[in-house]
């Protein structure tokens, strides 16, 4: 099934049509919506019209209603009874919370992909950080870490782990965007990666371990003060 996302004249909605393949028009409004709140095309606390929406969709408010429901499950999408639906707030907190968990989970995450990662995981994880780019294209440089963050932690082989670290980095999203809009996007950290990827390689479990803490420790030392400031501006 070819289900197509129609542009509209409306500014909130006016980008070249979308094809989803395979996928029903609820599982569509689902994924075009999730899309646009992550990317903050649809802004934190903003007011989510199901009809505007829908006839953007070219669909009836029906899946949109589900789509949203199952946004509400993620927290990403607040139903106020009786009221329209909105955007999930963004806060300081919460981002906060979101750098502690990846502090928890990307360090052991690290430890088990220097143990179990066979070495063709490992090549294509140095063939990401040979990717990267120089901290003059911030966006670019902020979307290949992550490429690069997630190779590392699919390759603890530990399915759950990966569920939970994909679903934090989703959270994250958003405050990646107004980051980067602020001027915050996170540049090339190369020479920490470089010593990341060299731990995996030598099989050093508490140094990649040890690495990935320091990396991730240092960055959100750097931006958090200028964070707080441009994440409050979105409240």
């Amino acid at each position: 099934m070819l289900y197509t996302v129609h542009a509209s004249a409306a500014p909130v909605y006016a980008r070249e049509p979308v094809a989803y393949r395979g996928l029903t028009k609820a599982d569509a409004a689902y994924a075009e919506i999730r899309a646009r709140i992550l990317s903050c095309d649809l802004p934190p606390g903003s007011v989510i019209e199901q009809e505007p929406l829908a006839n953007w969709l070219g669909a009836s408010t029906t899946p949109v209603r589900e789509a949203l429901r199952r946004l509400a499950a993620e927290q990403f999408v607040t139903l106020p009874a009786h009221s329209d639906a909105r955007v999930a707030p963004v806060s300081v907190e919460e981002f906060e919370e979101l750098h502690t968990v990846r502090l928890g989970l990307e360090p052991l995450a690290a430890g088990l992909a220097a143990e179990h990662a066979d070495e063709g995981e490992i090549a294509a994880i140095r063939a990401l950080l040979d990717a990267e780019l120089p901290s003059d294209q911030p966006i670019e440089a902020d979307d290949r870490s992550r490429s690069l963050h997630r190779a590392i932690y699919v390759a603890s082989g530990n399915r759950t782990l990966t569920q939970i670290l994909d679903s934090t980095w989703d959270r994250i999203s958003r405050y990646r965007v107004i980051l980067a809009r602020a001027g915050l996007a996170a540049t090339c950290h190369s020479l920490e990666h470089e010593a990341i990827v060299d731990a995996l390689a030598a099989r050093d479990a508490p140094s990649a371990s040890r690495r990935v803490r320091e990396h991730l420790e240092a960055t959100f030392r750097v931006i958090l003060p200028a964070a707080r400031e441009a994440i409050a501006a979105y409240r």
